[in-house]
């Protein structure tokens, strides 16, 4: 088996994969073992960063949770009234 860590084009590691056969590309690394920890780590000169470099998500709000979000205000709204709150 041939362990490999897959580079984007800032070389953080965004997936880990174990193959059947040697590949050659610029952007698979081999590794040693089917090692996860390295997700989101930086691979510059031969080495891995102790930093993660998590992704940040800019996706927008979905329906659901919009609407999830609606429904929260409209239960805590309801158990004010029913508390005596005002």
């Amino acid at each position: 088996m041939y362990f490999y860590a897959q580079l984007n084009e800032h070389n953080i590691c965004t997936g880990v994969s174990q193959l059947s056969g040697e590949i050659t590309a610029n952007n698979m690394i081999p590794i040693t073992e089917m090692n996860v920890d390295l997700l989101w780590r930086k691979y510059e000169n031969g080495q891995w960063s102790e930093e993660k470099f998590e992704p940040i998500s800019t996706a927008p709000i979905t329906e659901f949770e919009e609407t999830k979000r609606r429904l929260d205000d409209v239960e805590m709204a309801i158990a004010a009234i029913l508390g005596g709150a005002v």
